[in-house]
């Protein structure tokens, strides 16, 4: 089938392009949790990264809003491009946050949790790379799309230990704070990509 044209092209152009930025995005904050200096340059740096995400969002919107034949569902098109820029803010309020509180260096639960949002991101550009010819690629796509719903199954199950380990063992009530919002919002930018997973998951059910 058939399915796209030359505007459509440029959606999935736009669609890569998001994504890509998301995926820098997590970069960044992999670099920050493993070396806990010059945070404000790396901040700004991520600040940077995330207005070029904004703009390739903003761009997306307005394309999706002016096209009259979309590759798939309008609802499910805005779906993405609205979990991708939720995505990359959250990613920029982990960092946003460790700033704000001044938090200690980031522990291993923080590491581990970056390292698997990494990991998932990753999947959802592979995913967002094969989009545009799904049916070639429809069991390839599945596949991210499942690699990252067991990886926010890891994510979710760490968090929660970290969570009852953090009540447990501090003391000191403001690091309690400190750390379960960063543990949060890593969390949060978790769920939204695999939310993300799940609006390409049914495009493949839905045009293959």
């Amino acid at each position: 089938m058939k399915w796209f044209g030359k505007k459509d092209v440029d959606l999935f152009r736009l669609y890569k392009e998001s994504s890509r930025m998301v995926v820098r995005g997590g970069d960044i904050l992999a670099d920050v949790v493993q070396d806990y200096s010059h945070l404000d340059t790396k901040m700004a740096e991520l600040t940077e990264m995330e207005h070029e995400g904004d703009r390739i969002i903003q761009e997306l919107v307005e394309r999706l809003n002016t096209s009259f034949i979309l590759p798939f569902d309008r609802e499910d098109a805005f779906k993405l491009a609205h979990r991708l820029a939720a995505t990359l803010n959250y990613i920029t309020g982990i960092i946003d946050r460790m700033i704000l509180y001044k938090a200690a260096q980031p522990n291993q639960t923080v590491k581990d949790m970056v390292q698997l949002l990494r990991e998932a991101l990753a999947e959802q550009e592979k995913a967002f790379a094969m989009l545009e010819n799904v049916e070639k690629h429809k069991m390839a796509i599945l596949q991210c799309v499942e690699r990252i719903k067991t990886l926010e199954r890891k994510e979710d199950s760490m968090y929660r230990r970290a969570v009852a380990q953090l009540f447990e063992a501090e003391r000191d009530a403001i690091q309690v704070i400190k750390y379960k919002e960063v543990y949060e919002h890593i969390e949060t930018a978790m769920d939204y990509c695999e939310e993300v997973g799940d609006v390409i998951g049914n495009i493949c059910m839905k045009y293959s």
